[in-house]
């Protein structure tokens, strides 16, 4: 499933300058896996395709809403993270 959300980073997690820049930015994810180990045990991460970001916690993620392909893709290539261009 797709979803969007505005990224607002904990202190928990160590992020590259990537995802540093997204920060405060409502974003498009994809859903990822459930956690099984570490601080966020028992969490659903997400992640953004094709980039260097990594997964995300859904603690991370504020408002998240799923959303349609078309539109997760049309904000994959506003924010710069489409290899389609």
């Amino acid at each position: 499933m797709f979803f969007e959300a505005e990224f607002q980073p904990s202190k928990k997690m160590k992020y590259n300058k990537e995802a540093k820049s997204l920060a405060g930015k409502q974003i498009a994810v994809q859903e990822g896996w459930m956690l099984n180990e570490g601080p966020f045990a028992g969490q659903q991460c997400f992640y953004i395709p094709n980039t260097n970001i990594g997964w995300i916690p859904a603690c991370d993620l504020k408002g998240l809403t799923p959303i349609s392909f078309s539109k997760w893709k049309t904000m994959q290539q506003t924010l710069g993270l489409s290899e389609e261009k």
